[in-house]
């Protein structure tokens, strides 16, 4: 177990770095996104809107993950973080298709939402947020996936 972890530590080094990683950029959208607060101001419940809760749940598994692969980097570890990375790339991209869950309407509510999430200056007529903050989790998210199935046939290659 331990010379499994010996050989998978470079890749399982740079995979739970760019968790964690994800992890700091996720908080700090958490902490900065008020659109992503309450809903572009129309949510004014008790804590935070819905989809806010959603990425802070995205953001605990990264953290758990990379933990994970820190204390075990097994190759099992090493395919669920790939994976992981793999759906949330898909998952972060897709995201733009629930524009109309967040008041973006009509026939240009896609690009308009899509704009918000990907644009890197601030959308106009939203609360304050940090532009770009998106792309970057998303890039993370990609490269990491990249990466891990690099790691992975380099791996194989060696065995």
């Amino acid at each position: 177990m331990a010379k499994e972890g010996r050989r998978l530590g470079p890749g399982a080094k740079v995979m739970a770095s760019m968790l964690a990683l994800n992890f700091v950029v996720t908080v700090v959208i958490l902490l900065t996104d008020r659109n992503l607060q309450n809903d572009f101001g129309l949510y004014t419940g008790a804590g935070y809107f819905i989809h806010w809760y959603g990425l802070l749940i995205t953001g605990i598994i990264d953290i758990i993950g990379a933990g994970l692969i820190i204390v075990k980097p097994s190759r099992l570890f090493l395919r669920l973080g790939a994976a992981w990375a793999a759906f949330m790339t898909a998952f972060t991209i897709g995201d733009m298709f629930l524009y109309s869950e967040v008041g973006f309407t009509g026939s240009n509510g896609l690009s308009q939402f899509a704009s918000y999430l990907f644009g890197l200056s601030k959308y106009p007529g939203t609360e304050n947020y940090i532009p770009g903050l998106y792309d970057l989790l998303v890039a993370i998210y990609a490269l990491t996936f990249v990466m891990s199935i690099v790691s992975m046939a380099v791996h194989r290659k060696k065995s």
